[in-house]
């Protein structure tokens, strides 16, 4: 499976950031909300190849781009609600939990989230996790005053941002105040959505909001087409991402990315993946050996 996982991985190197580049340059808002929609498939089939962690650091990376390209119904597979409270110190585990007992109107896990919060808070954390943070806290409890604030201050932060990988270009965009955003079309029954005014931060794409917001907040479509010798690439972009689930071990619980990876190569082999043509691509190959055939 280590040889999937690197498969997996591969696929989403670079390629992600520099279709939503090209998609902002087209200022075309229907190509842009398909670009979110493709980059937020591929991070969730891919991203969960590396094993380590619970589901903490996947859903925290994965869940902002599922909402930001309007696909709800992708929560329940990246963060199931059986799998209960995660666990960690990071900043990420407050904001995971919290969103769960949202998104499920779980009392304990919303209670559990909001206290591991407050701690959190009381810490010396970055701005943009303080905001972030802050966002989920408000939403939970319906609190859209700050919610407004809180926003805002999280596209300010997110241009202040030094963590690996961050550039001028992803500074220009941030992705999970459009996350927190649309989220409000689909929590509490989205009462809260006419409560809460859009940022008004150059970070914040108002026009594609808008443009989501006329069009049902729809997620997009497939635009990008592989040659046939990548085909496998064609195959993970309509791919439905299986379900996430955990393994024990000792005392801890970690993602089991073996039987996650193994279900994404079944379900691509399912869906007609080329490994018996003359020309087979490397990738295909790698899936053929892997799946013995």
């Amino acid at each position: 499976m280590r040889k999937v996982r690197s498969l997996l991985l591969m696929s989403n190197d670079g390629n992600p950031l520099l279709k939503l580049y090209l998609a902002f340059k087209k200022r075309d808002m229907e190509y842009l909300n398909d670009i979110l929609y493709e980059n937020a498939q591929m991070a969730q089939i891919t991203n969960v190849a590396s094993p380590g962690t619970d589901h903490t650091y996947y859903s925290y990376n994965i869940m902002p781009e599922l909402l930001a390209a309007n696909m709800p119904d992708r929560i329940e597979r990246i963060l199931p609600e059986e799998n209960g409270l995660a666990s960690g110190s990071v900043s990420g585990t407050p904001i995971v939990n919290t969103f769960m007992g949202i998104w499920y109107q779980n009392t304990d896990l919303i209670e559990a989230g909001l206290d591991q919060a407050k701690k959190k808070l009381g810490q010396k954390i970055s701005g943009f996790e303080k905001a972030y943070l802050s966002c989920f806290k408000d939403i939970a409890l319906k609190d859209t005053v700050s919610l407004e604030t809180d926003i805002n201050e999280l596209c300010k932060a997110h241009v202040k941002r030094k963590d690996f990988g961050m550039t001028a270009f992803t500074r220009g965009f941030c992705i999970e105040a459009h996350a927190i955003y649309n989220m409000l079309n689909w929590v509490y029954g989205g009462e809260l959505k006419d409560r809460v005014k859009m940022p008004d931060q150059k970070n914040f794409c108002q026009e594609l909001a808008i443009w989501q917001n006329d069009h049902n907040n729809e997620h997009g479509k497939v635009v990008t087409k592989y040659p046939d010798e990548l085909d496998v690439f064609n195959k993970m972009l309509y791919c439905v991402p299986p379900r996430m689930y955990l393994i024990n071990k000792g005392k801890e619980r970690f993602i089991d990315v073996d039987r996650f990876a193994s279900d994404v190569a079944s379900r691509i082999q399912e869906m007609g993946e080329t490994l018996q043509k003359k020309k087979v691509s490397p990738f295909g190959k790698l899936l053929q050996k892997i799946k013995g055939k």
